[in-house]
């Protein structure tokens, strides 16, 4: 063999040699990371889930569930009678608008320094938004006199009526005390009486006071344009610069802490006889139902629907309600009572259009349960998907929903 051959021998050997430790570098190196890979996935992934009677269970120990929050809560058996669902929209309550009117005829000015209201501004019980320059003919100094005359008999003739329902308030609010002797329904309308009675006096007053303001002024002295009642701008009907006669409508405010719910019960439904109360769900508040006292049946028949309508006056303490947004209504009707369990808001989830509980089934195991809400109550829904004395998770609900679904990835990846 020739030293040429034998060179060509050596270099061959060598390169195998380095292919092969190179090949056995690579399968440690990925060994190690596999394993470094599944020892973080445990600790990352500490739920086991199985699926055991067609739902999926997430087993937690003690200690995890400790750290995620986790807390459950039983669920008791309530009776209540049927209910129907009705849909319908929220309207203005127009016991609650107020309209400025120009006090007399002139030219209005907004407040130096400040913008002149807008629609969606909230503005304060008896705000100064700006002032009117008069321009005062005879014949209009005539009117202001008649005017004047007419606001100071409104305020004598309201007076009277005034002090009867204070004294009919004082009445019922004796008799209300005494072991409720009246009702609180019939308290709340003594006082709703002397509030609108109230409105009116104050109403008639201001009037009074500017009107003698015009008159007693020696030149054309600007009057101001104040707000009896305040709430949230909807509509402004002028503008600073511009001329406005005596009467004309300047802005149009509201308040939305009460509106009113239209809805329709579907044609063919009945409800129950005397019903009063109605809880109303507005679009996007599936957590927030509210209770609606009933006014009475609407002027007129959705000609769409056909159904029987009904007006519910709702309070809204976050004020964050509008005219116009949808509604649904639960009406009671008449039928034998069900028997049931109200499942606590926190502890539904909403998934896949659909909602869903855990039901705490062993001591480290919860179990995903879809449920079937029927009607709202005041701490949650009425459900007939559960049974009572069933233990749900109040608290960790989302959480335990996210380990569900971790595993579900870590499947998917081991099997890749």
């Amino acid at each position: 063999m020739n030293k040429r051959t034998l060179g060509w021998l050596l270099a061959v050997v060598i390169l195998a040699v380095s292919a092969g430790l190179l090949f056995w570098s690579y399968q440690n190196h990925h060994a190690q990371l596999v394993a470094e890979a599944t020892a973080g996935t445990a600790i990352e992934n500490p739920a086991k889930v199985v699926t055991e009677n067609g739902e999926p269970v997430v087993s937690l120990d003690d200690e995890i569930q400790d750290k995620m929050g986790v807390k459950s809560e039983v669920i008791r058996a309530v009776t209540e009678r049927p209910h129907v669902v009705a849909y319908g929209v929220l309207e203005e309550d127009t016991a609650g608008s107020f309209i400025l009117r120009a006090p007399l005829a002139g030219t209005i000015q907004g407040s130096a320094g400040k913008a002149w209201p807008a629609p969606g501004d909230t503005l304060a019980d008896g705000l100064n938004i700006g002032q009117i320059e008069p321009r005062l003919a005879p014949a209009d100094r005539v009117n202001l006199n008649d005017r004047l005359a007419s606001a100071q008999a409104d305020v004598e003739s309201i007076r009277p009526g005034l002090a009867a329902a204070q004294t009919a308030l004082a009445r019922t609010r004796t008799l209300n005390a005494d072991d409720k002797n009246v009702s609180d329904r019939a308290l709340q309308e003594a006082e709703a009486r002397v509030a609108t009675e109230q409105a009116k006096l104050n109403g008639a007053q201001q009037s009074v006071r500017l009107l003698t303001a015009a008159l007693a002024s020696t030149r054309d002295a600007a009057v101001p344009l104040e707000l009896t009642r305040g709430g949230v701008v909807v509509e402004v009907l002028a503008h600073p610069g511009e001329a406005a006669e005596s009467g004309q409508p300047l802005l149009r405010l509201a308040r939305f802490d009460k509106l009113l719910a239209r809805v329709d019960v579907p044609a063919g439904e009945a409800v129950a006889p005397g019903i009063t109360t109605a809880s109303i769900v507005p679009l996007g508040n599936n957590a927030r139902p509210l209770t609606g006292e009933r006014i009475n049946f609407a002027a007129a028949i959705d000609p769409k629907t056909q159904g029987q309508p009904f007006l519910f006056r709702i309070t809204d303490s976050s004020n964050s309600l509008r005219p116009g947004l949808s509604v649904t209504a639960w009406l009671e009707t008449p039928g034998t009572a069900r028997t049931g369990a109200v499942v606590p808001r926190a502890a539904v989830l909403w998934q896949g259009g659909k909602s869903w509980v855990y039901v705490q089934t062993d001591k480290e195991k919860f179990a995903r349960r879809e449920v079937v809400l029927e009607d709202p109550a005041t701490t949650g829904w009425f459900t007939r998907s559960l049974k009572p004395d069933d233990k749900v998770v109040t608290r960790g609900a989302q959480m335990l929903l996210s380990e569900e679904f971790k595993s579900q990835i870590r499947v998917e990846d081991d099997n890749n």
